[in-house]
């Protein structure tokens, strides 16, 4: 028996009906471009490092699970179902022995999903279960993924590349500053954690903000490690040059 499948999706290329326009990349291999359709996908949220402590004679719990005002996570699970339609006994084969020999030859590689296409996850294939319909000539894949539990831009923060904007949840700010004695500047961090900034200087210039002084220049700047907290981070540029804050938010999707 043969089955047609038409992709219902919001964002169907209409050009090529027989490829989905919604699946997963992993280490470069791309479920589209494979014959597989998306029909699935569960991500709930990470579950968190919770420590808590019982006081004798008093109601509840004392929760130390938060550290300077951050929540900590373990690792999330992102489980996808994606079906292959009308291919014989062979072709459906070949398919899952692809499939397999794909997502699991390497360990932590990128993520990319359709379903949020700004950013990226890091993690690594940690199982991969088949079903066979041999009677509706069907394969069914469900691929579990271990991820860190917050989801990476594409790009550093003030690259502003058009396809890769979210505007739901975006800043458009200026990263970059020429500094000609002292000024002071702010750039937020809209994530859903700190994260680390490094920098890229011409000249030499000290940076004075909430994780303290910091003086770089073009070979210190790309090794130097700076606290970028969430929300609005201030500082105070000295020197003459130019300095670009690189930095990569984080986010809980």
């Amino acid at each position: 028996m043969q089955y047609e499948f038409r992709n219902l999706d919001p964002v169907e290329d209409n050009t090529n009906l027989n490829i989905a326009s919604e699946g997963f990349i992993f280490n470069g291999y791309d479920t589209r471009l494979n014959g597989w359709w998306l029909i699935e996908r569960n991500a709930p949220l990470p579950e968190e490092q919770e420590i808590t402590e019982q006081v004798p004679y008093m109601q509840g719990e004392w929760d130390f699970s938060m550290f300077n005002g951050e929540r900590f996570f373990k690792n999330r699970s992102i489980t996808y179902k994606i079906v292959a339609f009308g291919r014989r006994y062979r072709n459906r084969s070949a398919l899952e022995n692809d499939l397999k020999r794909e997502l699991t030859r390497v360990g932590e590689s990128t993520l990319k999903d359709t379903h949020d296409p700004c950013y990226y996850w890091r993690g690594k294939c940690k199982s991969i279960e088949i079903e066979d319909d041999e009677d509706k000539h069907v394969l069914t894949a469900t691929i579990e993924f271990n991820c860190y539990p917050f989801a990476f831009t594409n790009h550093v923060e003030g690259s502003d590349i058009w396809d890769d904007v979210d505007f739901d949840h975006w800043i458009w700010q200026d990263v970059e500053f020429d500094v000609n004695g002292s000024r002071n500047v702010t750039i937020q961090n809209i994530g859903s954690r700190p994260v680390i900034s490094t920098f890229e200087v011409t000249g030499t210039i000290k940076v004075q903000g909430g994780a303290g002084e910091v003086e770089v220049n073009q070979s210190t700047g790309p090794i130097t490690e700076y606290v970028m907290d969430m929300g609005s981070n201030r500082f105070t540029l000295t020197g003459n040059g130019r300095i670009k804050f690189v930095f990569t938010r984080e986010e809980l999707l």
